[in-house]
């Protein structure tokens, strides 16, 4: 997950990202294509509303989308959503999972065109969410499951 975070992705993921993958909070997958490692997912379970306001609000929760991502000559295959389809069925599956979240940096059209094509919307902007990259802002997602 860590090497293929290093050529996804803008944004250094440290030690603690990589070790908290093990709890049972959390959901990471790798996808392969024969032998190669070419698409990652990570989420974690957290409380409902946390992606927007940091707060903890009662008991309900949401699945966080952290990363998903796939190699450039794999993409367009089909990968990122036999990663997707496995991190939502894992979200179903848990009954106090209300909804899947993420932020994508406003502008990235890829990522903005896959989620919407695979059902989620656009819930607003947060402005000023990524402290290192230009833009730094970046839309809230999500997926209502219940």
């Amino acid at each position: 997950v860590r090497n293929l975070n290093a050529v996804l992705f803008p944004v250094r993921y440290g030690g603690p990202f990589y070790k908290n993958l093990l709890q049972p909070t959390h959901f990471a997958k790798l996808a392969y294509v024969g032998p190669a490692c070419v698409g990652t997912i990570t989420c974690r379970k957290q409380p409902l509303g946390f992606a927007e306001s940091g707060a903890v609000v009662g008991a309900q929760q949401e699945m966080y989308m952290m990363t998903l991502g796939v190699l450039a000559p794999y993409r367009r295959l089909g990968v990122a959503r036999v990663l997707l389809d496995s991190a939502l069925a894992a979200a179903i599956q848990d009954p106090t999972i209300r909804r899947v979240a993420l932020h994508v940096q406003i502008d990235n059209d890829d990522a903005l065109r896959f989620y919407h094509k695979h059902g989620f919307m656009t819930s607003h902007m947060v402005e000023g969410y990524y402290k290192l990259l230009d833009p730094p802002h970046a839309y809230l997602l999500e997926y209502p499951l219940r």
